[in-house]
């Protein structure tokens, strides 16, 4: 099972990310994976960086700097047009901030047979004491429900990309990452459209550390929240229509939120514009 993993960075030095660091790791002494392994280390910082290719003996590596920052969606984009040229039956979604462990790694290269119908494999992953992903995808706070158990995922769930392992032939069937969702919400849609076209999630019996970025308000730009807020609006109404009644709701209350708590109230005028013009 031929395997292409991507690694998306930003302002980040590959020797201190925790994706890259874990990755070298969990591989070493592998060598029974690397004739099955391909990475691509794209690169969306403003500047481009060294790169020692020495470090993966064997392994087919490429380092594809892009300064323009056109998001993830694009990154994947590339990484699923070189795995379809390398033949690859899988590609790996990483970013530079997920702690990869060697169980990890067997778990995915020793995957048990699946059926045709599986889109995706993921891991549990963890942020802190709680299990984030995946969650069931059927309501907006799916967080303190019941939580999925390993094996096929029959009812719908959402998983991070982060640690997502997806078939290559679903990708091509879905022509590969939407660029309505640059960054934010492209994990929403993507799973999304799995269910929506009948196929599954498989969850691995492993668990990954990650850091999760919270949204503070006290940190975030109104440039940035305006980009995660118009993804949003944009996932809810166009593509998770049961949810969207649900979900302006849940907007009216933020807003009020916001704009209590909230030291910048531009954000709090945003939230409101985007609930009045959906």
């Amino acid at each position: 099972m031929k395997i292409t993993l991507v690694i998306v960075v930003y302002k980040t030095v590959l020797n201190k990310s925790v994706t890259y660091c874990s990755l070298l790791n969990a591989i070493k002494g592998k060598n029974e994976f690397f004739k099955d392994l391909s990475i691509i280390i794209y690169d969306n910082s403003p500047e481009i960086q060294s790169f020692d290719k020495s470090q993966f003996e064997k392994i087919k590596v490429e380092y594809q700097h892009d300064p323009r920052n056109l998001g993830i969606a694009s990154a994947y984009n590339f990484a699923w047009s070189w795995a379809k040229e390398n033949g690859s039956s899988w590609l790996l979604l990483l970013d530079h901030d997920t702690n990869l462990t060697e169980q990890y790694i067997n778990k995915v290269f020793n995957l048990p047979k699946l059926t045709e119908d599986i889109a995706a494999v993921v891991p549990k992953v963890h942020s802190g004491n709680s299990m984030i992903s995946p969650v069931y995808s059927h309501s907006l706070r799916p967080l303190h429900i019941e939580l999925p158990k390993p094996g096929l995922q029959e009812q719908p769930v959402m998983a991070i990309n982060s640690g997502a392992l997806l078939n290559v032939k679903f990708l091509n069937e879905i022509g590969g990452f939407n660029q309505e969702f640059p960054l934010d919400y492209l994990d929403h849609w993507l799973f999304y459209e799995i269910y929506a076209r009948g196929h599954k999630v498989w969850l691995l019996d492993v668990t990954l550390e990650h850091d999760l970025s919270v949204m503070d308000y006290s940190r975030v730009s109104l440039m940035r929240y305006k980009s995660i807020l118009n993804s949003e609006v944009n996932f809810y109404k166009n593509y998770k229509k049961d949810l969207f009644p649900s979900y302006k709701r849940q907007l009216l209350k933020r807003f009020l939120k916001q704009a209590l708590t909230v030291k910048n109230k531009k954000i709090a005028m945003y939230t409101l514009r985007m609930l009045f013009s959906t």
